[in-house]
């Protein structure tokens, strides 16, 4: 709470900077700043600064905190030791050098940790490392649905935030899921047979691929899910791989100009996937399917489009 925050900046205003976890305990009032809230300043990084692996502090925290109370309890008692005297710190100060060799957490767990006690990553997310994999199979962040049409099928990978699972009336299981990705989240209804085929994967913790129908109203977006699959492991293939890709080209950026430079971008990134390019035509939307060019999915290309015609003009659909 606020008055842990306050001792701690109290201490360290008064004293100057924390040297160890063992000197962090042994400074502040422990009534105030308890071992839960100790151990949630570890878990969001909070005493990165100490220079030690996070998983080394917290393995380390029992024996810190318990001889910084005691620590406490005796100069409270008027009990002054040889150390205080000397000011070497004492018992807590010891601690420091009992630290053990402590592995840091991999960082699926370090993230984790980070969510579970502020509500959000700090130092990464989860998804980075499949990324630009998922890209390359076609998927689009959530933050892209808001410009996608009702009806439109699209490829969501992330991770399940939030299921809850309710009984229809023909006692058949269904879900709605939070999927989070690394640009917001989005509600995924999950019907009954998609449910008996997923729920394993929806439970499991790891990354999932969605392919669904886009609804909801102007501004907010669902998905209602058609199809979930676990995110194919590292070098194996998927049935995931979209087969088209359409660009939007917006009124006023269908000039020779701009058109050389997307053939030019397109041409860089050659691959099987096909290519629709969408234009406005006396305020009619007209698709015109190259025969020619295809195109590799990839963050790159995506990027690279977007740079030249705004952003959301990219869609890969199967």
């Amino acid at each position: 709470g606020e008055k842990a925050i306050e001792g701690i900046v109290s201490a360290r205003e008064a004293d100057g900077p924390f040297s160890s976890l063992a000197d962090f305990c042994r400074r502040l009032d422990l009534q105030l700043v308890n071992r839960r809230v100790v151990e949630s300043l570890i878990k969001a990084g909070a005493l990165d600064s100490l220079g030690q692996p996070r998983a080394a502090l917290f393995a380390g925290l029992d024996a810190a905190f318990e001889a910084g109370q005691r620590d406490q309890r005796e100069r409270a008692e008027g009990q002054a030791s040889m150390f205080d005297l000397m000011g070497a710190g004492g018992p807590a100060a010891a601690a420091d050098s009992a630290d053990p060799a402590v592995p840091e957490w991999e960082l699926d767990e370090r993230l984790s940790y980070e969510k579970e006690v502020l509500g959000f990553y700090l130092s990464g997310h989860p998804l980075r490392r499949v990324w630009d994999r998922a890209m390359r199979l076609g998927a689009m962040a959530s933050g892209g649905l808001v410009n996608v049409e009702d009806g439109a099928r699209v490829l969501l990978c992330g991770l399940v935030s939030g299921l809850r699972e309710i009984n229809t009336k023909s006692g058949n299981r269904m879900g709605f899921v939070t999927l989070e990705d690394v640009e917001g989240s989005v509600e995924v209804t999950v019907f009954p047979e998609t449910f008996r085929q997923s729920a394993a994967h929806l439970r499991s913790g790891a990354p999932v691929l969605v392919r669904g129908k886009v609804e909801g109203g102007t501004g907010t977006r669902k998905l209602l899910a058609e199809e979930i699959r676990p995110f194919p492991a590292e070098g194996t293939s998927s049935a995931a791989r979209p087969r088209r890709c359409l660009i939007r080209v917006p009124p006023g950026r269908d000039g020779t100009a701009d058109l050389e430079a997307l053939r030019a971008i397109l041409s860089a990134h050659p691959g099987p996937v096909g290519l629709d390019l969408s234009l406005d035509v006396e305020a009619t939307e007209v698709v015109i399917r190259s025969r020619t060019l295809g195109v590799t999915p990839s963050r790159e290309l995506v990027a690279t489009v977007e740079a030249l015609l705004g952003a959301d003009s990219v869609r890969f659909e199967e």
